[in-house]
């Protein structure tokens, strides 16, 4: 409609975040470099099950967000996720993308099923492995000419988009021209946060949502089983990216995008996977189950029309806008954000 602003906003009333769990997630080429996504998804679902004490047998939807090609199967991810953590066969399953509001998006999907589809509980989980991304070419069908090999790096090559002639990267310094956003700021934004990410992680507090992993062999009969392997090492029980990085060492890493970004002070390169159970109202109490919360409404457009869209809607006046976490390319985004 002419004169109203573009976007998507969404609510309810009788939806819950019954329950969730996630892995490690591990640096780019470390113990989880040789984990389909599949077979990750396929652990943090397990997991959540195992941790909740839901059936499986009790989920009417299965919705699952990958962004790569990581592995051959990966069409068949859905469907995996679903059987080899024991979902019942007729039960739909399906993947969603939308770069890095995939996992929002899993999670409003669910709660849209619930809410207009008179399905009581979803599976939800996103799995990604940066690690696998592959080296690829889109020309060699027919053959090639000497000289002419043309193989790129999918995880470089997919974040550019050729409309605007951007990659992702120039975004993040893109705004960071456009509100003031200074290479100091932006370091000590990030030092700041891996300070209360050890913080974190040295008192316990995000062991209670993650579940280690180690090598393991995922069976249902009849069909044919699979195996998760890590790299290096028997056991991952903790993120590895989450170390010491005073502003000092921040400072001194070089720009890879030629303005405020680093290597250092912008989202890792990690592999990794997080499953959760979405739930109506009736399912909770009838299963007797504790829920984590009561599933927040969301606005998908830029920063200051939604924040205005969901401080109208009455379900997010319970909940400070510093509650909800993003995850976006840098913290030169995260910052402008704020501003």
């Amino acid at each position: 409609m002419a004169g109203k602003p573009a976007g998507l906003t969404a609510s309810w009333s009788d939806v819950w975040l019954l329950d969730g769990v996630r892995t490690p997630f591990a640096d780019y080429n470390g113990a989880l470099a040789r984990v389909s996504p599949t077979d990750l998804g396929i652990k943090a679902a397990r997991e959540v099950f195992a941790r909740s004490g839901v059936s499986p047998r009790d989920v009417g939807a299965v919705i699952t967000g990958s962004m790569a090609q990581a592995s051959f199967d990966t069409y068949c991810l859905p469907r995996h996720v679903a059987l080899y953590s024991d979902v019942p066969i007729e039960v739909p399953a399906h993947m969603v993308q939308r770069v890095c509001g995939t996992g929002l998006e899993v999670l409003m999907q669910a709660a849209d099923f619930v809410t207009h589809k008179e399905i009581e509980l979803t599976l939800c989980v996103g799995a990604e492995s940066m690690s696998r991304n592959p080296v690829a070419s889109y020309t060699m069908r027919d053959g090639f000419r000497m000289g002419g090999v043309d193989f790129k790096d999918f995880l470089w090559e997919a974040l550019r988009d050729p409309a605007a002639d951007v990659s992702m990267g120039d975004t993040a310094e893109n705004l960071a021209r456009q509100y003031q956003i200074t290479r100091g700021e932006v370091d000590a934004f990030a030092a700041r946060s891996f300070e209360r990410a050890v913080a974190a992680q040295t008192s316990g507090f995000l062991a209670g949502e993650i579940a280690p992993v180690k090598n393991e062999t995922f069976e249902r009969a009849p069909y044919q089983p699979r195996a998760l392997k890590l790299k290096g090492v028997k056991e991952l029980a903790a993120d590895t990216h989450v170390r010491p990085s005073p502003l000092a060492a921040l400072a001194a890493i070089r720009p890879a995008f030629g303005g405020v970004q680093t290597g250092g002070n912008s989202s890792a390169i990690v592999d990794g996977a997080a499953a959760a159970l979405v739930a109506s109202s009736d399912y909770v109490k009838t299963s007797g189950k504790s829920a984590l919360s009561p599933a927040p409404p969301w606005a998908c457009r830029r920063k200051s029309w939604a924040s205005a869209r969901c401080r109208r809607s009455r379900p997010c006046s319970s909940a400070p806008a510093s509650s909800f976490r993003i995850s976006i390319v840098s913290r030169s985004t995260k910052r402008s954000a704020r501003k």
